[in-house]
């Protein structure tokens, strides 16, 4: 509601009725729309504030119970936002100069009571524009306090999340053990935050090398927790029960992960699993055992490259029904072949200049083209061949790819 249509409450501190109708008639001869309650007495001003707060406070000099000096100090215990008018009849300069120091908004003398409207209309707008000025301070201050708040909350997420990295790293396979059981071999693995919810999975026995790279539900924290409870379950099932066939591996991790999560029943709450390629690489024998929940093995041999497709659903999650059987694949593997296995991150990625991702096919055609290098310059193009896609745009998922030559 503007100045122009607003009814305004103002309070008169007068016991002069004469005056007072003046002053109200001069308010009316303006056009303004207000309300005047007056008052002559200490008491009843006092009072009149309890009641209700005015727009403006117009006040005599001298009463016998009250002077302009008293009035406005009880004004300003009470609400020092309302504009204090001293409307007398005699007024010297020292006086007025007086009157202002102690926080009187303007005076006026009786005499000139045409600018007391105009003053009214200015001191209101002043005083709004005042009070919206210390909103904003105030709202200011609250939204530094709540940022300051919100940076600290998140210092201290970030902390916690970066040192469960690190248990992360020491719980997962080292890369001086990947590189012993594969020497001739890269790692890409670029989190989408600190922690990650891909990881891989190396272990040796008995003549056997495993290899193992796990999407699971999800990226960050809970990612990274359903990682750590498939790392451990897959040294479980291979160390402990001795079951070292791909497909049979698969089946056990997918019934012990819906019994971790218990996702029994046709109501179970955790919809969490992950996707995994497995292999088992049998090197004295020169052959190859593969399994795969939902992932894709890249093999390249004698310059063909084949596409061996897992089977269409991945452990536990929402392919919770028990006992799923995994497909087992053999292949005879020799010196100089490629295996690739990859999360979707590499290939889910959006690009900046296509607005697509760069699916599985393009993949494909940059593995095709980098195999004959070394697997040094092979990750380097990978990279290379992700940065010039991605361009400026945030990373879309965990990625992960590993390559090995045999």
């Amino acid at each position: 509601m503007t100045l122009a249509n607003k009814n305004l409450d103002i309070l008169l501190l007068e016991d002069n009725p004469a005056d007072a109708e003046f002053v109200q008639r001069e308010l009316r001869k303006a056009g303004m729309n207000f309300t005047l309650r007056v008052v002559d007495s200490k008491e009843g001003f006092a009072n009149e504030l309890i009641l209700s707060q005015p727009d403006v406070i117009l006040s005599d000099h001298s009463l016998p119970s009250i002077d302009s000096f008293e009035a406005l100090e009880i004004a300003n215990n009470s609400n020092s936002d309302i504009p204090f008018i001293l409307v007398t009849g005699t007024m010297t300069e020292e006086f007025a100069v007086e009157c202002i120091k102690a926080g009187a908004d303007d005076y006026i003398l009786k005499t000139s009571l045409k600018r007391l409207p105009s003053s009214i209309q200015q001191l209101i707008a002043k005083k709004e524009i005042e009070h919206e000025k210390k909103t904003i301070e105030i709202l200011h201050l609250k939204l530094q306090e709540a940022y300051a708040k919100i940076e600290e909350n998140h210092n201290d997420i970030t902390d916690s999340i970066t040192y469960a990295k690190r248990i992360q790293e020491a719980i997962l396979p080292t890369i001086e053990i990947f590189d012993n059981c594969f020497p001739n071999s890269f790692i890409i693995n670029k989190p989408k935050d600190i922690i990650s919810g891909d990881f891989y999975w190396v272990l040796e026995k008995d003549g056997l090398v495993f290899i193992a790279v796990a999407d699971c539900t999800g990226h960050g924290v809970p990612g990274a927790l359903m990682s750590m409870l498939g790392y451990n379950m897959l040294n479980g099932i291979v160390n402990l029960k001795n079951i070292t066939q791909p497909n049979e591996i698969l089946k056990h991790l997918h019934n012990g992960i819906r019994k971790s999560l218990k996702q029994e029943g046709t109501d179970y709450q955790s919809h969490d699993g992950m996707d995994i390629s497995l292999c088992c690489f049998d090197f004295a024998k020169n052959k190859l055992e593969f399994a795969s929940a939902n992932q894709t093995l890249y093999f390249q041999s004698k310059g063909e490259m084949r596409i061996i497709k897992g089977d269409k659903y991945g452990i536990a999650g929402a392919y919770a029904e028990p006992d799923k059987s995994f497909t087992l694949h053999e292949l005879a593997i020799s010196k100089g072949d490629s295996i690739y296995l990859s999360s979707d991150g590499y290939s889910d990625q959006f690009g900046e200049n296509e607005n697509r991702k760069m699916k599985k096919s393009s993949l494909i055609s940059i593995l095709n083209s980098i195999h004959q290098m070394t697997v040094v310059e092979q990750k380097k193009q990978l990279l290379l061949k992700l940065q010039e896609w991605q361009g400026a745009l945030v990373q879309t998922d965990d990625i992960l790819l590993i390559g090995i030559k045999i």
